[in-house]
């Protein structure tokens, strides 16, 4: 275990390393919801709302909010009738684009009970730093002293036999990142009831009825919306839209990416970003089925007849937007695929919606949500319950 290391809680020496990573192993879990847990994820909650630094970032302050009280109250009293109990161990692998996703999927398999150990992805950041710290904090604090125990979140090179070793003890792994990296920890043997749950290579899209965009007041509520939607994380999450669907009047269609383009320059310019987008354009305008940018300043919209899988390949974020018209709101089925994770939409009605992704046919869409609300987590995600995913269910007759 020399490659190990211990970011929280903070932990030093090779001896010290190994008996924290053994204890959390042993340790007896948490019963689910339990009211040591639920004061902890309290007391994160408050920090990263009060904390000056974490509230400068905009993902940051969205976690803290959705750990409130209240949220968890919510979550638990939806859970189903009968005894439900800790898988045990879950080891998590988190994603090195979006920097604090894992902390949503760590906190629920906390509400479950479970004892965690979270590999973090070594890609630097201001927010995952000021994760690992307000953790540090509160896991120093006497009450939390046994759920410390229990929870640990470590770094180690991915060439590390750490993966092996550790997938060996786990009861549960849950795998974010590309398709390669998920098929790789997927190969390495687990118990025979280990359960993976895979957060592998999505993208996401809007769906825009124009029909419904009338006024400026309109078009600057969808832009701030969109936006929301789209800054956070350098529209590298995967719930983050990259490909807008237009059904219906162009009429306001140029004011809008106006006004999201001008929410995007208030943010500190990048030459980097800019010589991505026009590189991504000039490649993808060779294929015959993209036209010139709509728009190549600080966002860049680019016009495609067709939506082909290297689009997205070649997608590297940083407010770049693929544009694809509707003639009629059923030729939208034609451009689904399976990696389509979620639908944001802005003037349709659900009952449409889901009328569409009932089809047998349709194979992606696993999450259907207004313009704005593309990142809010629930615990439904990917097509998961992740809560049940994370329990054992014990049935009663």
């Amino acid at each position: 275990m020399n490659d190990l290391k211990i970011l929280a809680p903070a932990q030093h020496g090779q001896n010290v390393l190994r008996q924290a990573m053994q204890a959390c192993i042993e340790a007896t879990p948490f019963t689910v919801f339990s009211a040591d847990v639920l004061a902890f994820i309290n007391a994160l909650s408050k920090y990263l709302l009060q904390d000056v630094s974490a509230k400068q970032h905009a993902e940051l302050v969205a976690l803290g909010f959705w750990l409130r009280t209240s949220q968890m109250q919510a979550l638990k009293n939806q859970q189903p009738a009968g005894l439900n109990k800790a898988l045990g161990l879950v080891l998590h692998f988190t994603p090195a684009n979006v920097d604090s996703m894992f902390v949503y999927s760590w906190v629920c398999s906390l509400l479950m009970g479970n004892n965690n150990i979270v590999r973090v992805a070594s890609a630097e950041s201001a927010a995952k730093n000021i994760l690992l710290n307000t953790l540090n904090v509160l896991f120093a604090q006497t009450e939390f002293r046994e759920l410390a125990k229990r929870n640990l979140f470590v770094s180690y090179p991915r060439e590390s036999s750490l993966s092996a070793e550790l997938s060996l003890h786990a009861d549960a792994r849950i795998i974010w990142g590309g398709d390669t990296s998920v098929n790789a920890i997927r190969a390495l043997p687990i118990k025979p009831r280990c359960r993976d749950i895979s957060f592998a290579d999505r993208y996401s899209a809007a769906l825009i009825n124009g029909d419904d965009l009338k006024d400026e007041q309109q078009v600057a509520q969808l832009a701030s919306l969109f936006w929301r939607d789209t800054q956070p994380h350098q529209q590298q999450a995967c719930s983050s839209p990259r490909v807008i669907f237009w059904l219906g009047d162009t009429q306001q269609q140029q004011a809008l990416f106006l006004q999201i383009n001008a929410l995007a320059a208030q943010q500190d310019p990048e030459i980097q970003k800019l010589n991505n987008h026009l590189a991504v354009s000039q490649v993808m305008q060779s294929s015959g089925v993209v036209g010139k940018p709509l728009i190549q300043q600080s966002i860049c919209v680019l016009p495609i007849s067709e939506l082909r899988a290297e689009f997205l390949d070649w997608h590297m974020g940083t407010g770049l937007f693929l544009l694809m018209p509707l003639s009629k709101f059923d030729d939208l089925a034609d451009s689904i695929d399976n990696k389509l994770q979620t639908l944001s939409y802005w003037g349709m009605e659900q009952e449409q919606l889901l009328k569409l992704v009932a089809q047998p046919s349709i194979k992606g869409i696993d999450r259907i949500v207004k313009v704005g609300h593309a990142l809010t987590f629930s615990p439904d995600w990917d097509g998961y319950h992740v809560l049940d995913e994370l329990s054992r269910h014990i049935f009663v007759g």
